[in-house]
């Protein structure tokens, strides 16, 4: 890995471009990374870029990403804006020699997420896709329990996400519900990071099949409300995934693991809560130790975004500095990219068509 200098103690210059719902958390995660000097806030809007400044606190402020991309100070960049804006924001930077954590998706189609991917190997520069909960010590600590055989042999996962999104929420939104700008929207959006846990705790996933509706939001957006899909992963594990933003629940996400020697029941809210294990005395008392521990920090923004976005950015200056390979890697956000990609299809969804509405099947 070619560094932006020859001093891994030097500080970091990052920038953040997209000032929006997520952006502070990226401030909140660099700053607490320590050893990072956050130099500009930029946005379309320049008072957003304004106000993530002032709690930054954030040096410069601009609404054009170019003239981040032409500071020479400038190591890294986070990129928190809408997904269609990914793909040529993150070409952009890896080409001015930045390292680029970006929030998901990737890009907006599997082939423009392999040219980032490529072009982030020839430029010699990091490319991370934000994938936070898989650094989620309870996520950590199910994913060692399968690794050491504690679970048995997997049988089952099942993975449920319920959020409540309004029609504003959409119609007041330039991108968002829209498939030119968001490319889809419960899957893609809400239900991403669920996937791509599942997807790493499982070593990949392939697609049965899948459903996709709308039915309460229908008149508000052109996308999906509603998802579900049926998933086998390489050892023969069955995956039951479903994801909706029609609830009346705020936010809440399950993810229940069935094993030959043991069952666990968690989620990716914050904090991350293991609900239930059952099984053998080892993994009891892992168990018992990881219900043990506190988790005390606050949220810097979302609550169900956590507070995990501080372990992934540490990983990120961690990769920046030494070159060793991250655990949320942009090979990684392309693989969740591709298996998105195959549940669309599976799901019958033509991209840039209104989703049928929920109803019985004809």
């Amino acid at each position: 890995m070619n560094l932006l200098r020859s001093d891994t103690h030097a500080p970091l210059v990052h920038a953040i471009i997209g000032c929006g719902r997520v952006a502070p958390n990226h401030v909140d995660a660099f700053s607490a990374a320590g050893g990072v000097v956050l130099k500009w806030a930029c946005d379309r809007d320049m008072e957003a870029a304004r106000s993530l400044a002032r709690s930054g606190p954030i040096s410069a402020v601009t609404t054009d990403p170019a003239e981040v991309f032409a500071d020479a100070e400038v190591d890294s960049v986070s990129i928190a804006v809408d997904h269609a804006q990914h793909a040529p924001l993150v070409a952009a930077a890896l080409r001015a020699g930045k390292h680029v954590l970006v929030e998901k998706p990737l890009a907006m189609s599997d082939a423009e997420g392999a040219e980032l991917v490529a072009l982030g190997e020839r430029t010699g520069r990091v490319l991370s896709v934000v994938s936070q909960h898989r650094y989620d010590p309870v996520v950590q600590a199910v994913r060692s329990w399968l690794a050491k055989g504690l679970l048995g042999v997997p049988v089952a996962v099942d993975v449920t996400l319920q959020c409540g999104r309004t029609a504003p929420y959409y119609r007041d939104s330039y991108w968002r519900g829209t498939w030119a700008g968001e490319g889809g929207s419960a899957l893609v959006n809400q239900g991403y990071h669920a996937l791509d846990v599942v997807r790493w705790l499982c070593r990949g996933l392939e697609v049965v099949g899948a459903a996709a509706g709308s039915g309460q939001l229908r008149e508000a957006m052109e996308t999906e409300d509603t998802f579900a899909a049926l998933l086998r992963s390489p050892a023969g594990t069955l995956v039951t995934y479903s994801v909706t933003v029609a609830s009346v629940i705020s936010w809440r996400t399950r993810i229940g693991v069935v094993g030959s020697a043991g069952t666990v029941l968690f989620d990716l809210d914050h904090p991350g809560t293991l609900h239930l294990v059952d099984g053998g005395e080892e993994l009891v008392t892992a168990a018992r130790a990881e219900k043990a521990r506190a988790t005390r920090e606050q949220p810097s923004g979302i609550d169900y975004y956590g507070i995990s976005h501080r372990l992934q950015a540490a990983d990120f200056c961690r990769s920046v500095r030494t070159g060793d390979p991250m655990t949320a890697s942009g090979a990684a956000g392309l693989e969740t990219l591709r298996l998105l990609t195959q549940l669309y299809r599976a799901g019958g969804v033509r991209r840039g068509e209104p989703v049928a509405p929920a109803g019985p099947a004809r």
